[in-house]
């Protein structure tokens, strides 16, 4: 289905798309700076003008309260366009090579920074606005094209970047190509200079063959297993506090959150009341987070982790919700081969650990 009928982009689509960019750089056009810098200010108009459409999307997408994303997608898009525009000079011009006297007196040689090329940016369902603009800031001040895939899990983001970004944006260098596997596979396929993507390991494994295929560098943000120690000398109603917003923040799926934590043992019972209380605190009185877990499948997979966990429940649960909300949650009394802690959790669940901070250090560092 072809984007005039509001679906993905066909195949004949992707490769005219791809060959557009690759001749709009070839002109030199996107090296300029004030190109640069103009686009930039697009991007900054885009989300000025459209604060309340993107709030809209993702409350649509993920339920999220509009504060939340204020506070993460739309503040972090602004703070990066200002601070490139603020540095696109300096960081573009030409750099002065050796600083022998002869060096610096007859200039004799320069590093000159030019564009990679063709840039594609594989954006992620948590974060569906921030992590594709944010890589696309950074394409722009490097004088790159761009092709922005944002991810099709969320439905409504991906239908409002379309839009904005042709209406906004010089889509001779920038576009927005929308799509599943199929497309994204199509995609990797084409040869691009640069690749930004931001998700699980299992397909950052697959971009990063394909990429191999063409020599295509990489930048992979693919998360991980985040794990605090809290020892005896903590502040552990602070420590509560900041562990639990992590896991309410977006449901705890995002990359930062803490996945685990490893609790000394004299203060193991304390803590866990106060990370209990915040938990509830955070709640505003309602029983669940109001930001939903992506989609079915993925609230079946923490509900299944909590029906396998060896643990004990002290608060929270995964019980059946059609909107796919979760409690936040506390396990104790698990050890480290549990299932909760086989892989990141990426979700609103937070097992607890008893462990000293020399256990939990070497336990870490394998």
């Amino acid at each position: 289905m072809g984007i005039e009928n509001g679906g993905y982009e066909s195949v004949e689509e992707i490769q005219a798309t791809h060959s557009t960019l690759v001749s709009t750089f070839q002109t030199g056009k996107t090296k300029d700076i004030a190109w640069r810098k103009w686009q930039l200010k697009q991007l900054w108009w885009l989300v000025e003008e459209n604060e309340q459409a993107i709030v809209d999307a993702i409350k649509s997408d993920l339920n999220r309260p509009g504060f939340e994303t204020y506070l993460t997608d739309l503040a972090g898009i602004r703070k990066d366009i200002l601070y490139h525009l603020e540095n696109i000079d300096a960081w573009a011009a030409d750099e002065p090579l050796g600083d022998s006297f002869m060096a610096k007196r007859l200039g004799l040689a320069r590093i000159r920074k030019e564009p990679l090329g063709v840039a594609l940016i594989i954006g992620a369902w948590n974060f569906p606005v921030l992590l594709v603009l944010q890589p696309l800031i950074a394409a722009i001040t490097a004088g790159c094209c761009a092709i922005i895939k944002p991810s099709e899990l969320t439905t409504a983001c991906q239908t409002l970047l379309r839009g904005l970004a042709t209406q906004y944006l010089d889509s001779s260098a920038i576009r927005v190509v929308c799509g599943g596997v199929d497309e994204t596979t199509k995609l990797l396929e084409l040869p691009f200079n640069h690749i930004f993507f931001t998700g699980s390991a299992s397909v950052g494994r697959l971009i990063s063959a394909a990429a191999a295929k063409h020599l295509t560098p990489v930048t992979l943000e693919l998360g991980g297993q985040s794990p605090a120690i809290i020892g005896k000398s903590a502040d552990l109603d602070r420590a509560a506090k900041t562990i639990a917003f992590s896991k309410f923040l977006n449901a705890g799926q995002i990359c930062l959150a803490v996945n685990h934590v490893f609790v000394d043992p004299a203060v193991h019972d304390t803590f866990v009341e106060k990370l209990k209380h915040w938990s509830s605190q955070f709640l505003h009185g309602e029983r669940k987070i109001t930001t939903a877990i992506v989609n079915r499948r993925h609230w079946d997979r923490l509900s299944g982790l909590l029906q396998q966990t060896k643990g004990t429940v002290v608060c929270g649960g995964g019980e059946s919700d059609e909107l796919c909300r979760m409690k936040p949650t506390v396990v104790t009394d698990l050890d480290i081969d549990d299932p909760l802690l086989v892989e990141e959790i990426f979700g609103p669940i937070c097992p607890v650990l008893r462990s000293d901070v020399r256990q939990a250090y070497q336990t870490i560092n394998g």
